[in-house]
This record gives structure tokens, sequence and C-alpha cells, in this order.
């Protein structure tokens, strides 16, 4: 009980944080470099999955609160396989803005920009405490192996999404300035049969890793 009652307060945490940076975010005074204001903001998988994260969190909060007040027996199924999907999204975030987006905009920017402002909690801080406590705080044993494929869920919606509209403002083989956000199709809008390949597989290793470090670290405790 004692790891629930952190878990609840970190989850907790976890969403007063998502939606002051998301509100900052979308305000257009907290964004720095790669950010919109108001709905454009939606068009980042950074503000989307964190947004993801926050809801995912809060429901967490409500099952865990009920289990400490005696409520039910356990947290459910559902709602640890909500956190392991909101934890692979956030963390995939992450992962992709330290390797990918820093080197390729470090030299214009600096290394630090896409860590100021809001992006510092949607690109770093938030991340961080949501693998923390998926990883120590929250017993997902319940969350079986083929459970792990529904990490990759929101990545799949959002390149459809990403691809769909690059290639609906392109022009003989390039996107038009504006929708290729990330920076993906640098080398054409053929480009998306190497990416899309590559991020689901990322992805989905994010989500089986997320799962296999719990289950381990968990039973060390036993």
């Amino acid at each position: 009980m004692k790891k629930m009652k952190v878990a609840f307060g970190l989850n907790v945490l976890i969403f007063m944080l998502e939606l002051f940076a998301v509100i900052w975010m979308m305000s257009g005074k907290g964004g720095g470099i790669l950010s919109g204001s108001r709905l454009s903001a939606l068009n980042y998988f950074t503000v989307d999955s964190n947004i993801l994260l926050g809801i995912t969190a809060i429901i967490a909060a409500i099952d865990e609160k009920r289990v400490l007040d005696g409520k039910k027996s356990s947290v459910s199924t559902r709602t640890l396989i909500a956190k392991l999907v909101g934890t692979v999204g956030v963390t995939l975030t992450m992962i992709v803005t330290v390797f990918y987006l820093v080197p390729i905009t470090a030299a214009a920017y600096g290394v630090f920009a896409l860590f100021t402002y809001s992006n510092f909690f949607l690109h770093l801080l938030n991340p961080i405490l949501a693998i923390i406590t998926f990883l120590f705080f929250e017993q997902t044993d319940k969350i079986a192996f083929r459970h792990t494929f529904t990490g990759i869920v929101p990545m799949l919606i959002y390149a459809v999404y990403y691809v769909s509209t690059a290639l609906a403002h392109s022009s003989d083989g390039r996107v038009l300035k504006g929708y290729d956000w990330y920076g993906f199709f640098a080398f054409g809008t053929e480009s998306a049969v190497i990416i899309v390949p590559i991020l689901i597989l990322l992805t989905y290793g994010i989500s089986f890793l997320l799962w296999k470090l719990n289950r381990r670290a968990f039973e060390k405790r036993r």
C-alpha cells in the first residue's frame, strides 16, 4: 500500500504538471521552438502524448484512491494498460527529442532550446516522472504480454494524421513548408516508407521494455 500511496501522489502531480504545461503551451506564451498556440499545438505528438498521459494519470489516481480507501481490492487491468500506453507515448517523445530533434536543431538554436518554457515539462520532466511512476510504484502484473502491443496505438493514429497531412500538402515529392513539423520528410515524401516502420518498431520496443522492467522490478521485491 505504501507504494500505491506514492503512485497516487505522483499521478496527481503528473496530472497537475500536464495541465499547467499544456495550457502554457496553448496560450502561445510558453513555446519556444517546435511549439504552437491554441489548437495548432495539437499538431505535435509532444502535446498529444502529454495530454494522453495527463488523462491516464488522473484515471490511475482515482482508481488508486479507491483502493487506498478500501472501496475496491486492486487497480483495474484497464487502468494499468492505459498507464502503459500513456507512459510509452511520452517516453517516445523524450527519446525522439533527445536523439533526433536536438541534434538537428542544436546548431541553430542551441542544445537546450527544446527544454525551455513548457517544453521543459513536455519533453523532459513529465516523461521522467511517468517512467519512474510506472516502473517503480505501479505493480502491473495484470498486464499480459499481448497488451504491450496497445502501446503503439497512439503513435499509429498520429502517424496516419502526420503522413496524410504531409502528403496532402506536397508537390513533386516535397512537403510544403509548415506541414512537416518534425522534418521527417526532409528528403521527400518517399521517406515515409522508412520513417513509419522505424517509429513503429521503436514505439513497440519502448512498450515491451517498460512492461518487462516493471515486472522485474516487482519480482525482486517479492
